[in-house]
C-alpha cells in the first residue's frame, strides 16, 4: 500500500478534493487487496493486463456492481497506473489496453431479471446436489441456502466463522460486518437450515490441521477459508453443467428477495430482511420484471 499512499499524497499536493481522494483510496485500495488474496503477493510491478480484467470480471459477476461503478475502478487504475509509470515504478502500464465500457441503455431492463425463477433455482440446485464429492456437495448447499434464504452476500458468507453460528429450533447467524460495516443477526428457519446443519456436522469432524486451526465455517479443500473467488469458480462450474449462464452469487440474494415479494410479503419487511438502506433498492423486486410482463401481456 506505500504506493498508494505515496500516489493520495500527490493527489492532495495537486489540490485535488478530498472525496475525490478518498474515492481513489477505495477503488484502488480495493483492487490492491483483491490482487493481493489472489496471486498471493502485493507486487505491482507484476500486475498484467490479464489481472485488472480479471478483477473488473469479479466486481461484475461476483460483486454485482454496476457499470457505471466499474467504469469508476477502471478510471482510478488508469490514472494510479499512469502516476506509477511517470515515477518509474512500473516499466510496463498494465491500463494501457484496458478501456472504459459504454454504459448501455438497456442496463435497466437487464436489472429486473437479476434474480432466477424458482424453477431455475430448483434447476442450479439439482445439479450441485449431485456432485459426488462429499466436502464440496454439504459445502457448496449450505453457502447457496445462505445466499438464497438468508439474504447474505458473498463477502459475508466468507467471513462467517464458527462462532457465529448459533443453532436452536432455528439458525441465528451473525454478520459481525455487513455492508458498510453493519453488525446484525439474521436468522434460518429451521424448515430451511437441513444443507447447513450437515456441513456443521462434516466441518467439526474434519481433523486435518488447516480445519482444525481455522476458525472460519467454509473451507476449500486446499486452505481453512474458502474465497468469494472460490464462491464464484463454484458457481461457474455448476451453472455450466446446468446450461445456465451469469450465475453469480449475488443473484441468489437477489432471489432471496423476490421470493419474499412473490410470497406478498409487505416491502417494508422484506427491505429489513435483505438490510437495505432505502427503499428504492428494494422497489424492483415489487415491480414486475420484464419477463413477467411479457407473460402478462400473453394471457391477453
Amino acid at each position: 500500500m506505500a504506493y498508494l499512499n505515496e500516489f493520495l499524497e500527490f493527489l492532495h499536493n495537486e489540490g485535488k478534493d478530498p472525496k475525490t481522494i478518498q474515492a481513489y483510496r477505495t477503488s484502488i485500495g480495493q483492487f490492491l487487496t483483491w490482487y493481493e488474496e489472489t496471486t498471493g503477493t502485493d507486487n505491482i510491478t507484476e500486475v498484467k493486463p490479464i489481472d485488472v480484467k480479471e478483477f473488473l470480471g469479479y466486481l461484475k459477476h461476483t460483486l454485482s456492481r454496476s457499470q457505471a461503478t466499474i467504469n469508476k475502478s477502471t478510471a482510478s487504475l488508469k490514472t494510479f497506473f499512469a502516476y506509477l509509470s511517470e515515477q518509474g515504478v512500473v516499466s510496463s502500464n498494465p491500463m494501457t489496453r484496458i478501456k472504459i465500457q459504454k454504459i448501455q441503455p438497456t442496463d435497466k431492463l437487464k436489472n429486473t431479471d437479476k434474480w432466477l425463477t424458482r424453477e431455475e433455482q430448483s434447476r442450479f440446485i439439482s445439479y450441485v446436489e449431485l456432485e459426488k464429492n462429499d466436502f464440496k456437495r454439504l459445502r457448496n448447499l449450505a453457502i447457496i441456502d445462505l445466499m438464497l434464504y438468508c439474504g447474505l452476500r458473498v463477502s459475508e458468507v466468507v467471513d462467517l466463522k464458527l462462532e457465529d453460528i448459533k443453532m436452536n429450533g432455528n439458525i441465528d447467524i451473525v454478520i459481525r460486518e455487513g455492508k458498510h460495516g453493519k453488525y446484525t443477526i439474521q436468522t434460518m428457519l429451521g424448515k430451511h437450515s437441513k444443507n447447513l446443519r450437515a456441513w456443521l456436522k462434516y466441518r467439526q469432524s474434519l481433523t486435518d490441521s488447516k480445519y482444525v486451526d481455522s476458525p472460519y465455517l467454509f473451507a476449500s479443500e486446499r486452505a481453512g477459508q474458502f474465497s468469494a473467488r472460490g464462491i464464484q469458480l463454484m458457481l461457474d462450474k455448476y451453472g455450466q453443467l446446468a446450461n445456465m449462464d451469469g450465475i453469480s452469487a449475488h443473484r441468489f440474494r437477489h432471489s432471496f428477495c423476490k421470493n419474499l415479494a412473490n410470497a406478498g410479503i409487505s416491502i417494508e419487511t422484506i427491505r429489513r430482511l435483505a438490510r437495505h438502506e432505502s427503499i428504492a433498492t428494494t422497489s424492483i423486486y415489487i415491480d414486475p420484471s420484464h419477463k413477467e410482463q411479457l407473460s402478462a401481456l400473453e394471457k391477453l
